[in-house]
């Protein structure tokens, strides 16, 4: 467990995802194995969709025409369209705009793993991820995002103070690596924007938002495979991968706002 661990009643959170990543899995173009991986789940995700995606690949050097590459997959929602679980080839993306705990997202994964097996897919995993991108709003307006050092640790706004003093900052951003070891590691990226969002969903309902200033935390916590050795697909070892990165994004989160933005986020205004 992480220090100041807290499930907020108002959190700010935008999307929640876990995606795994694996080698092209040839029976997952089959519809007879993603139907069974479908019943499976259908419980939680009775909702189905199929997914099509086509691109055009250039050829190398220009020498030839532009070849077709074409994914087919299926997406199964929540019957209130804020939980989805796609699943392609070469890919298990669980995402929601609905998040509770991090045990229901682990349950609703473990599940969708376990199908995987039962129906035979078991290719070598490449990559788990988690992610958590919040969108900070605040109930005073934002002129100059040096003011979110109300909200947001003042380590990550500091560095506005390189600019003149008389003129506010109207952006800024930030990007930033860890590796956690073992094949672990940790992308978070802050932003400060002024208008819109940046979660649209293409399959999910989110709550509306006000349009004005905000402020993006975004953590990426995974765990590589590609350069180790074979480790194919199982559940145990994608909980395992998943909560092990679950601890770094809560601590970046809690390390990332202030005791102000907490009693916002719990509802006791700002």
């Amino acid at each position: 467990m992480y220090p100041n661990r807290e499930v907020f009643p108002y959190a700010p959170l935008a999307l929640v995802a876990a995606e795994i990543r694996f080698t092209d899995a040839a029976r997952l173009r089959q519809q007879e194995t993603r139907d069974k991986i479908a019943i499976a789940v259908e419980e939680r995700f009775p909702i189905a969709e199929a997914l099509h995606q086509a691109n055009f690949n250039l050829a190398v050097g220009g020498g030839g025409p532009p070849q077709l590459q074409e994914r087919f997959g299926v997406v199964l929602k929540s019957p209130d369209s804020t939980e989805s679980m796609t699943i392609m080839p070469e890919s298990l993306t669980y995402e929601t705009t609905a998040y509770h705990t991090f045990e229901e997202l682990l349950r609703a994964v473990t599940v969708a793993c376990e199908a995987l097996v039962e129906a035979k897919v078991q290719p070598a995993l490449q990559r788990v991820g988690l992610r958590y991108i919040d969108e900070v709003r605040v109930p005073e307006p934002v002129v100059d995002v040096r003011q979110w050092s109300r909200w947001i640790n003042g380590r990550l706004v500091g560095h506005l103070d390189v600019g003149p003093d008389d003129y506010p900052a109207t952006s800024t951003q930030i990007v930033s690596t860890y590796d956690l070891g073992e094949g672990r590691g940790l992308n978070v990226r802050c932003a400060a924007l002024d208008q819109g969002t940046i979660v649209v969903s293409q399959h999910l309902k989110r709550a509306a938002v006000e349009s004005g200033p905000f402020f993006v935390l975004d953590f990426d916590g995974f765990r590589d495979f590609a350069n180790q050795d074979l480790v194919q697909l199982s559940a145990v070892v994608v909980r395992d991968a998943l909560t092990a990165v679950h601890v770094p994004c809560g601590t970046a989160f809690q390390r990332s706002i202030t005791d102000e933005a907490r009693a916002l986020f719990r509802g006791e205004g700002s």
